[in-house]
């Protein structure tokens, strides 16, 4: 079982993967690293301290940690600035909750649902200002929702998705988890076993990752069976003609494991087979 991820950031859904029976490898494909430019994202966290919006919405661990490498302009923290400001604060999920809890900011709202659907729908009615901190790469759909329910919304690029590694002077560390991070693959160490017969599942952590998969698959034919984190990665999947074997139905290692095993129970009508000429299926 191949998951899309830092190793650092893969404890928990390996440590799944193994009480379900199955050999976890990490194959980081992306990184992230705060913007080129950050003017915009200081000054939004300025008028966050100022009171400018009213609530803070945040889709990630990784933009709590990327704002916690921007502080105000006088060095305030993130947890300080919002205090200040009186903003209350929404979390997507539970990781990101757990990473503004450690930052020492109190979330207010966490729907039921981890996904840009679920906080909608949990999102209380309203007019105000939101200021919206997410990757370059994330979905409209959530700013989009927001400002049809009346929200004047700022979306801000709080870091950006780049590939493997990342520059080491602008990277954003992400949420490490303890314990015993599983063995790291290159994709040339897929391939290799892919030549031998292994047909590996694959978990796809992200829309990034299925992009970056597909660009640098390019050293030799593979065939696998994708599992999609949630959704709107199961998307990203279906647009690249990656019909998902299976996808969790929540975004925690339990849930990931629970689809990967579904993947492998299939039989080989649920296999992808991607050539390095062109990328597509035959």
């Amino acid at each position: 079982m191949v998951v899309l991820r830092h190793p650092a950031r893969t404890v928990r859904i390996a440590d799944a993967l193994r009480a379900g029976g199955m050999t976890p490898y990490a194959l980081p494909l992306t990184d992230t690293e705060l913007p080129t430019d950050t003017d915009a994202v200081a000054r939004a966290l300025a008028a966050l301290g100022q009171g400018a919006y009213g609530w803070l919405v945040v889709t990630s661990a990784n933009a709590v940690q990327a704002l916690a490498l921007l502080p105000g302009a006088d060095g305030a923290p993130l947890a300080a600035l919002v205090r200040r400001g009186g903003a209350r604060v929404a979390a997507v999920g539970t990781a990101t909750a757990r990473a503004l809890a450690e930052a020492g900011v109190a979330v207010d709202l966490m729907p039921g649902e981890a996904s840009s659907a679920g906080l909608l729908t949990a999102f209380p009615s309203g007019a105000g200002a939101v200021l919206l901190p997410q990757a370059d790469l994330a979905p409209d759909d959530l700013r989009a929702g927001l400002a049809a329910a009346g929200r004047t919304v700022h979306r801000v690029e709080a870091y950006r998705t780049v590939a493997y590694p990342a520059s080491p002077t602008r990277r954003v560390p992400g949420i490490e988890e303890d314990g015993p991070r599983p063995p790291v693959l290159s994709l040339d160490d897929l391939l290799d076993l892919a030549s031998g017969g292994v047909r590996p599942a694959v978990v796809f952590t992200a829309p990034s990752t299925v992009r970056q998969f597909r660009d640098r698959l390019d050293a030799g034919p593979l065939s696998f069976r994708s599992v999609a984190i949630g959704r709107t990665t199961a998307g990203a999947l279906r647009s690249e003609g990656w019909a998902p074997a299976a996808t969790a139905a929540e975004p925690t290692p339990q849930g990931i494991a629970r689809a990967a095993a579904d993947a492998l129970a299939q039989d080989d009508a649920s296999l992808l087979h991607v050539a390095p000429s062109n990328g597509d299926q035959p």
